[in-house]
């Protein structure tokens, strides 16, 4: 099957910018297997979606740390149309890093969410979302020979991409003209659309208490409120991010009195 064959079946002027760019060059194409893992003092871990005979087949292979499940490296291998290319290299660049209980509450939205040029557009047509679907049965499929590995009491990072998305000069425009609640509003898009979706896949959760001048009080659900990177690297990602899109002067403070 022929590159134009594979990215003009589905309809290409409405994929993202950053979506074309990883079905055109993708970095994560390969194929890991148990010699390698061995070699590296890995476990090996693979999981399908698909059938070649339906047109559409994806294989993922995953690097696993055997000490604490997490996953060190995933290559893919596809036939299909240009659409699995991408939710397969997207999912590869989102997985890395996470641990195997965590890759399997991946779902076919944060894929999206990647590889998005909006916040509020989505980077594949609602007609490839069975692809995404796929990629995500051969995720579930490659955790679930995984389950053995015992996983660590707390997690050490949040599962939030590795840098706070778009960041807009000097914040939000117009962000001190905004009444409070309407900076509330602001925010709590922020968090929904950058922040919440990534701190779910750990069973956790994240609510604003209150704004005080730059100063956001904000309290953990879930899994959070246990978790010693609540105070860390997931508070670091949550201020980041905000300040990246809010206002570079906001402080976020955890509400640890519940």
């Amino acid at each position: 099957m022929s590159l134009n064959a594979l990215t003009m079946t589905y309809p290409w002027a409405r994929y993202s910018k950053k979506l074309k760019d990883k079905i055109l060059l993708p970095r994560n194409v390969g194929k890991i297997t148990p010699e390698d893992a061995k070699e590296r003092g890995m476990r090996h871990a693979q999981g399908e979606g698909g059938s070649i005979e339906d047109g559409n087949f994806v294989r993922l292979y995953w690097f696993i740390d055997p000490d604490d499940g997490k996953i060190v490296d995933c290559k893919f291998q596809v036939y299909g149309q240009s659409a699995l290319i991408g939710a397969a290299e997207a999912a590869c660049e989102v997985l890395v890093g996470k641990n195997y209980d965590q890759a399997r509450r991946l779902s076919a939205d944060l894929i999206d969410r990647e590889v998005r040029d909006k916040s509020d557009t989505p980077a594949f047509p609602w007609e490839t979302a069975s692809h995404l679907n796929l990629v995500i049965d051969a995720i579930e499929e490659a955790a679930e020979t995984c389950t053995d590995i015992p996983l660590p009491t707390n997690y050490a990072a949040p599962p939030a991409p590795a840098d706070s998305g778009e960041i807009l000069e000097g914040g939000y425009p117009g962000w001190d003209a905004l009444s409070n609640e309407q900076k509330l509003h602001l925010l709590e898009e922020i968090l929904d659309q950058d922040i919440r979706p990534y701190i779910a896949l750990d069973a956790g959760g994240v609510t604003v208490k209150s704004l005080e001048g730059n100063a956001l009080t904000i309290a953990y659900q879930g899994a959070c409120t246990s978790c010693i990177s609540s105070v860390g690297a997931t508070l670091s990602y949550i201020q980041q991010t905000l300040r990246n899109k809010a206002h570079p002067d906001l402080q976020v403070i955890p509400d640890v009195n519940l």
